[in-house]
């Protein structure tokens, strides 16, 4: 199918489906896991103050869903867009057998899909499957089984990804599975990164509403300025084809992605937001399964968002912030998780904060008029937080104290500053 009758399709199709208001406007959608439930429960819960955050579309994880939380019910009695991650993604090492949360989802294979013995067959079973789960727990939008993008066998990987997203579309609206607007998920590594339209043009051949882009490495923090763009451009490259984009696990960089036209992303709750593939299929060391196994694994720090910031701090870099009676007004959170409590116990309801913050930062990028206004208004709040980045770094150093360092302010400044990422549109 041309590139020409494929928009012309996608035109008609939004016709008579519009876009939800979660694609075509600036949107935030906390993924929600095991972790997070408790805390999206407080910050929806209306006060006598507050009316609670209201959410516009959410993404659930498999294995949560799976267990049927209350929280599930609750989005769906508010008509909330719901999407469920599959984590087909994981499927393809053998680690995803040791992950009871993993292994036990109805869908999940018997062993790991492999380039040489995965067939249209398993495609279809998959596929089939995960469309089946999204539809049992009564999600609106099916988001796609897909597999990765990997380097290694781009060709094949390609293909695989091709039936999934073929069997998907002719499973929906089939006698089993209801009809729901599909959304495709895609995991590019650095060779689909680097040739976008051998992705788009993919794309464009399948009767999908948007795009999900988890790429298989991406760090917004820790990454130069030359990858973040590689990511930037192959998201305008899908968006440009009139493919609406939800970028995966971004975290506040997805602030910086809605300044130059990708109107929606997720993210964890409170967490140093990335994508790394290879990290989570990591086979345990057996010093590690040792040490899990003897209950000394231990948890992830208790990081913290520090809104003015715009960047989620370890535990103890907060604790030295928040600690300093010359940095801590700096810092004062007005939104409903903070605005009649101190600081002391702001670490156990951090998730809380962090949905009420990222709620408040995209509302006011929605409130914004043009894509120019947009771009101001990110770009000023970076320029804000390289100066209190300033403060902090110079007054934890005089004291002593190990400061965190915010580079990526100025690589993620440098970025809103290139013209030819700015949609034809902005100016």
């Amino acid at each position: 199918m041309s590139s020409d009758a494929s928009r012309s399709l996608s035109d008609v199709r939004q016709t008579i489906e519009p876009l939800p208001d979660f694609l075509r406007n600036p949107t935030f959608l906390p993924r929600i896991t095991q972790h997070d439930g408790r805390a999206v429960e407080d910050a929806l819960a209306a006060t006598l103050f507050d009316s609670g955050v209201r959410l516009k579309a959410a993404v659930i994880d498999a294995s949560y869903a799976a267990s049927e939380p209350p929280l599930l019910k609750r989005l769906r009695d508010e008509q909330l867009p719901r999407l469920i991650e599959p984590h087909t993604l994981r499927f393809t090492t053998g680690r995803f057998l040791e992950i009871g949360a993993l292994n036990t989802l109805p869908y999940a294979p018997k062993t790991p899909i492999q380039v040489e013995s995965f067939n249209k067959a398993g495609a279809r079973d998959l596929a089939q499957g995960v469309l089946r789960f999204a539809q049992t727990h009564r999600c609106d939008h099916y988001l796609t089984a897909a597999l990765p993008y990997h380097d290694q066998n781009f060709q094949d990987w390609a293909s695989f990804n091709d039936w999934l997203l073929e069997e998907s579309c002719s499973a929906n609206g089939s006698s089993e599975i209801d009809r729901r607007p599909l959304i495709a998920q895609v995991a590019p590594g650095r060779t689909a990164l680097l040739n976008p339209k051998i992705v788009v043009n993919r794309l464009l051949d399948y009767p999908i509403a948007a795009a999900y882009v988890q790429p298989l490495n991406l760090n917004p923090l820790k990454d130069g300025p030359e990858k973040l763009k590689l990511y930037v451009e192959f998201l305008q490259a899908i968006s440009s084809e009139g493919i609406p984009v939800i970028a995966a696990r971004v975290g506040a960089f997805g602030l910086v992605l809605q300044a130059l036209g990708i109107m929606a992303f997720d993210s964890g709750l409170g967490q140093a937001e990335a994508s790394n593939l290879a990290q989570l299929n990591r086979i345990p060391t057996e010093k590690e399964k040792a040490r899990r196994e003897e209950g000394k694994a231990g948890g992830p720090d208790k990081r913290i968002y520090l809104e003015q910031l715009k960047t989620t701090l370890k535990g103890n870099h907060a604790a030295a912030i928040l600690n300093q009676r010359g940095l801590r007004s700096r810092f004062v959170c007005n939104h409903s998780c903070c605005q009649y409590r101190g600081f002391e116990d702001l670490a156990l309801r951090r998730r809380q904060h962090f949905l009420c913050a990222r709620e408040a930062e995209v509302a006011a990028i929605r409130d914004c008029t043009t894509p120019g206004l947009r771009r101001d208004l990110v770009r000023e709040q970076l320029r804000d937080a390289q100066e209190s980045a300033r403060l902090v770094r110079r007054a934890l150093i005089e004291l002593g104290a190990e400061a965190p360092r915010f580079e990526h302010l100025d690589r993620w400044i440098s970025l809103l500053a290139q013209e030819h990422l700015l949609p034809a549109f902005a100016n």
